[in-house]
């Protein structure tokens, strides 16, 4: 019966190890990198140990660098480090030493049975490891799917509801013209530009998107003065802004910006489009602007002081809206994240933040949320760092 048993086992290892030995190919170099970083650091951690440890104990240092190899690189990997592991082990450790010649019949044993070990031992290893790679590869394809569903759902909804209004506008245009005043036809062809507005700003926030998510925005950079794109970005939303109040408090010797203007003014639009969608009817929105040395948020909302006294302008949109708690004031950065009360008819498709703040990114800039003056409203503060004296001169 024992027998029995070690026979299927027997079987199986020697199985594996021809298996093994039949993918040998030419090496990446990054497999034999590790291999060879792995086998040398066990070279060294046996040669101090020799006078202390036996032949065999020294063997499971160099099982050691196999197994590193595997989960660092894979099984080929480990194959390597097993061959150049059972080389040195062979060289420096058997006798005679400094010589692929063994004596002793224990220590050729030894030999060939840390050679079969770290085959299979290594190759099972590597295969867990990729295993492990293949199943966090599939996690992030369902994720992507995910997004590509939450994607396909908020572009479905955003683009069916100004599309709804611009139809039924122009229907009642064509189908009533004679019943209808010219006050009413004036407001028809304001819910057409309105809308026709919003779905422009909307596609142009999905190709901002798709550019930052594959890396292709390119950063384009002029000199703009933070009054001029703050006049553009209020002059896009139009309508938008309307019945609410909008004060505007900075110096009128702020430094000029070198940066992307449609990028950062596409940024403050959104900003923009954001406070006055959760503020109030009647409300009001503060935007202000100084300059100072440039801060970093931190996870808790607070602020720190860059050390290396990088001077920047700082700048922020403040609404009266119901706020955003402490602990979502970091995910409405991300996308499709659309605040607490998740109206999304209200409150947009929760692209606008996340694209924000991949532009002020793009610019060594930042952008967070904090919660508005007295408690009342939000506040997203952005900073830019402000063009160095070389930047200045090559200008």
């Amino acid at each position: 019966m024992k027998d029995d048993n070690i026979m299927p086992l027997s079987k199986s290892i020697i199985e594996s190890a021809v298996h093994f030995f039949h993918q040998l190919r030419i090496p990446k170099r990054n497999e034999m990198l590790i291999a060879l970083t792995s086998t040398s650091a066990a070279l060294l951690v046996a040669w101090g140990l020799y006078a202390w440890l036996a032949l065999a104990n020294l063997s499971l240092i160099f099982l050691t660098a196999v197994l590193t190899s595997a989960v660092l690189a894979g099984s080929y990997a480990a194959l390597i480090s097993a061959l150049l592991g059972f080389l040195t082990f062979n060289f420096c450790f058997t006798v005679p030493h400094f010589s692929l010649a063994v004596e002793e019949q224990e220590q050729l044993l030894t030999l060939l049975f840390f050679l079969l070990v770290a085959v299979v031992v290594g190759k099972l290893a590597g295969d867990r490891q990729q295993r492990l790679t293949e199943l966090s590869e599939a996690r992030l394809a369902e994720e992507q799917e995910r997004l590509r569903s939450a994607l396909l759902s908020s572009v479905s909804h955003d683009l069916r509801t100004p599309l709804a209004s611009i139809i039924g506008a122009a229907s009642s245009l064509r189908t009533l013209d004679d019943q209808l005043t010219q006050h009413d036809r004036f407001e028809l062809l304001d819910g057409v530009l309105s809308e026709s507005e919003r779905l422009n700003r909307y596609i142009q926030n999905l190709l901002d998107m798709t550019r930052l998510d594959h890396g292709n925005m390119k950063i384009e950079r002029d000199w703009v003065t933070f009054g001029d794109l703050v006049a553009s970005a209020r002059k896009r939303l139009g309508n938008t802004l309307d019945g609410l109040q909008i004060k505007q408090h900075w110096p009128d010797d702020l430094p000029l910006l070198y940066v992307h203007p449609a990028l950062i003014e596409q940024a403050l639009v959104n900003v923009l489009e954001n406070a006055a969608r959760f503020s109030p009817p009647q409300g009001c929105i503060t935007i202000e602007a100084y300059c100072s040395k440039l801060t970093r948020a931190t996870k808790n909302g607070t602020t720190k002081q860059d050390t290396d006294e990088t001077a920047a302008l700082l700048f922020s949109v403040t609404d009266e809206g119901p706020g955003i708690p402490p602990e979502l004031r970091e995910q409405v950065f991300d996308m499709f994240v659309t605040g607490h009360e998740g109206d999304r008819n209200r409150h947009g498709n929760g692209l606008g933040l996340a694209i924000s703040r991949g532009m002020f990114g793009a610019h060594a800039g930042h952008i967070y949320a904090k919660q508005g003056p007295a408690g009342i409203g939000t506040t997203i503060a952005m900073a830019l760092p402000l063009p160095s004296e070389e930047t200045e001169c090559e200008q």
